[in-house]
């Protein structure tokens, strides 16, 4: 009791300390990246930075793309940290947060919450956290709906606070590669094969590496569904082999066991390490990618942007669905070649190899429905809007 009101006289005196020159605050995971990236740049592109201060919260005494070491204001604070981090939010004038949330401080702050992928998956917990919040981003008015009456319910947020205006970080998509990603997937393969077709695999997690969250209680002897022995994997190996074709997978940032296999000559999974290295982003992979296997991540979202074959695994969906579940009709919304057993991943390797996309049709119906706008325009008609609401 005493503690807390110490906490708050505290809070008061702090508050009282007025910058003359203010902050716009900025959080992504991966830190330096997504849409608050994207809002970043263009926010300097208009000269704003000489206007006002520019902080990144992050979780790790990372390094900034110009050499800079960020702030630490997640995880543990030390005094003075915790006094900054206070003062700071006081004084901010926009904070800009994707993944881990930034409650304002001062009533006059504006806070738009891009979001770090499209509704799919239900999680409430995390959304329920989601505290005060001017604008939250969002890809379509029908997934706006959605939003504000099933993932945002239980909170304040109602559907005057969803921006129909596109995610930032999907203009990337739409640019020209990354001149690193050719270098990058020489280095990670250590050869320097021309491949016919380069598929990507970017399964969701099922058990969680920092805390007891399992959203599939399925297990998986291998790391990844559909393959369960070995033999499954030399099988499917050989097989892309014989048509020159490369499969990349991306183990999820969170899931608890990573599975590398090793001498295998067209199946690879990416060491973060050497992508953080080469600075490749998510939407650099995506644009490298000829086909896409996911499952019930919302990078679909992303990737059926670019017009290219999909196939979800869904082996273990009565298991996802019983566990964490959707916050959207599955199949009414996701289309593509479902996977169901290791033979439909041949299949679907198959078809990429000749050229076939028989999924097509749905998908592209699907991708209307989910984006408003299919461009590269999102990151400034988001901060049009900031300069007018923020008075930027």
């Amino acid at each position: 009791m005493v503690k807390e009101f110490l906490k708050k006289i505290i809070l008061h005196l702090l508050h009282q300390i007025h910058l003359k020159r203010k902050y716009i605050v900025f959080e992504s995971y991966p830190d330096y990246d997504g849409s608050p990236w994207m809002i970043h740049q263009e926010l300097t592109k208009r000269n704003y930075d000489k206007k006002y201060k520019f902080i990144w919260f992050t979780g790790d005494d990372c390094q900034y793309k110009d050499g800079t070491t960020s702030k630490i204001f997640f995880g543990k604070k030390s005094l003075i940290n915790s006094i900054k981090f206070h003062i700071i939010l006081w004084n901010t004038k926009l904070i800009i947060d994707s993944n881990r949330y930034i409650e304002k401080e001062n009533p006059q702050t504006i806070r738009l919450h891009t979001r770090h992928g499209g509704t799919l998956k239900k999680a409430d917990s995390y959304s329920n956290a989601i505290g005060m919040v001017d604008y939250i981003l969002s890809l379509s008015d029908e997934m706006a709906k959605i939003e504000a009456e099933s993932v945002y319910r239980n909170t304040i947020i109602n559907p005057s606070n969803f921006l129909t205006l596109g995610y930032p970080n999907n203009d990337r998509l739409f640019d020209n590669n990354n001149p690193n990603i050719c270098n990058f997937i020489h280095q990670i393969t250590e050869n320097n094969v021309n491949y016919k077709k380069i598929i990507g695999w970017m399964p969701t997690f099922r058990k969680h590496k920092e805390n007891n969250r399992i959203d599939s209680s399925k297990e998986l002897p291998l790391g990844l569904p559909l393959l369960y022995k070995s033999k499954d994997v030399n099988e499917l190996n050989s097989f892309l082999q014989k048509r020159n074709i490369l499969l990349v997978i991306k183990i999820h940032h969170a899931q608890l066991v990573e599975h590398h296999f090793s001498n295998l000559s067209n199946i690879i999974i990416i060491p973060k390490d050497i992508q953080d290295q080469m600075s490749i982003s998510t939407m650099d992979l995506l644009k490298s990618f000829d086909a896409l296997i996911t499952d019930y991540s919302s990078i679909y979202h992303e990737f059926i942007l670019l017009n290219r074959p999909t196939a979800l695994s869904i082996d273990d969906i009565e298991s996802y669905s019983s566990g964490t579940g959707f916050s959207i009709d599955y199949f009414e919304w996701i289309k593509g070649v479902y996977l169901k057993t290791a033979a439909d991943i041949f299949n679907f390797i198959d078809e990429v190899a000749k050229g076939i996309d028989s999924a097509k049709k749905e998908r592209e119906a699907s991708k209307l429905r989910i984006h408003k706008y299919i461009d590269n325009k999102s990151t400034q008609r988001v901060v049009d809007f900031l300069e007018k609401k923020a008075k930027l």
